[in-house]
């Protein structure tokens, strides 16, 4: 499908004429800021044009990739929701075997990964990835550290992750809400955010959160030194972290007990609902760009036609990975149609 996608969006190029490749030296010569272009404004066009087609068929391919994605995900919660309602209806060392086989699936389902060319389409939550919807954030605690705490002296804390450094003034006698404030201002330039989780307001415990990325690096501890107070003066410590799981993470389900495998259902059937409602948006808007891809191919001035299918991919589905890669490669005006496509991929 893909590869038919592809042949059709070139057909309106076949007979644009094509100059000769530079070599690399003269490609990187063009990206000069100050570099005027001799060729053919009517040139410059077609290019703008097929580059913009290209990064077209690359979100066509991705918006396959998540379709696809789905629906392994709506396969693997439909079986995981059979196996978990098999182990509600027994009892005993049979329903700790049926539970078992469920706790399998359910890691067949957090191992998924959908991607496109190394960009997630699909975060840990299983929700498709749109500019309006980013992935979730990974939310996390402190263990054995309580920086929110009133303490009755002043203290500085310093953090050092991935080679940046925050420093956070923690008054004496603060209540815990304006320490998470002084928290936040601070730790911000780490790319971590704090709040107090809606779920526990009566505990007040302090959430963190940070993207996935940083999430990955940041999982096995961040190095902190304190004054004494929250802790050890002038010796640097690796606080660990614990991950906090909402309801819609199929790692935060579980299986033991008859309890459990009632709210995994509910659950399930929630997730199941959401996905397929993905779905039904992803497919409908794949249905009008197709529409408007097939306009494209039968029109001479298809210019507007190519930037309405692109923002109607970009509603869709996440900002591509390539087009960040546009403005340098429209520079080099005077490389072939082949060689900007393989750029973009």
């Amino acid at each position: 499908m893909v590869t038919g996608v592809s042949d059709a969006l070139s057909v309106q190029h076949r007979s644009q004429p094509l100059s000769a490749p530079i070599n690399d030296r003269q490609a990187q010569s063009q990206l000069e800021p100050n570099h005027k272009s001799n060729i053919p404004t009517h040139r410059l066009e077609s290019y703008s044009r097929w580059a913009k087609v290209t990064q077209g068929q690359h979100k066509v391919s991705a918006s396959q990739v998540a379709e696809q994605g789905l629906r392994q995900i709506t396969h693997i919660l439909k079986q995981l929701k059979k196996q978990t309602q098999k182990a509600l209806s027994v009892e005993g060392s049979l329903q700790t075997e049926k539970a078992n086989m469920a706790k399998r699936i359910q890691n067949q389902l957090t191992k998924l990964k959908v991607e496109y060319q190394d960009t997630p389409l699909i975060d840990h939550q299983l929700n498709l990835i749109t500019p309006s919807r980013p992935a979730a954030q990974r939310e996390f605690t402190m263990k054995s550290v309580d920086l929110a705490s009133t303490k009755p002296r002043d203290e500085y804390i310093q953090l050092q992750h991935n080679q940046k450094n925050a420093s956070v003034f923690l008054p004496a006698k603060t209540p815990s809400q304006q320490l998470r404030e002084q928290l936040a201002l601070g730790m911000k330039v780490l790319g971590i955010d704090v709040f107090t989780h809606k779920d526990s307001p009566s505990t007040q415990e302090t959430i963190f959160s940070t993207n996935d990325k940083q999430w990955q690096q940041l999982k096995n501890g961040i190095m902190m030194t304190g004054q004494g107070q929250r802790l050890p003066a002038g010796e640097a410590r690796n606080i660990k972290l614990d991950e906090k799981l909402s309801w819609q993470d199929p790692r935060e389900w579980k299986f033991t007990s008859n309890d459990e495998l009632r709210q995994a259902i509910a659950k399930i059937n929630k997730s199941l609902h959401k996905v397929d409602q993905q779905l039904r948006d992803l497919t409908e808007a794949k249905l009008k760009v197709q529409h408007q891809l097939d306009k494209i191919n039968r029109s001479h001035n298809s210019d507007n036609l190519v930037i309405e299918t692109l923002q109607t991919l970009d509603s869709a589905m996440q900002a591509n990975p390539f087009s960040k890669q546009m403005t340098s490669i429209m520079a080099q005006a005077n490389v072939t149609r082949a060689h900007v496509s393989s750029l973009l991929k």
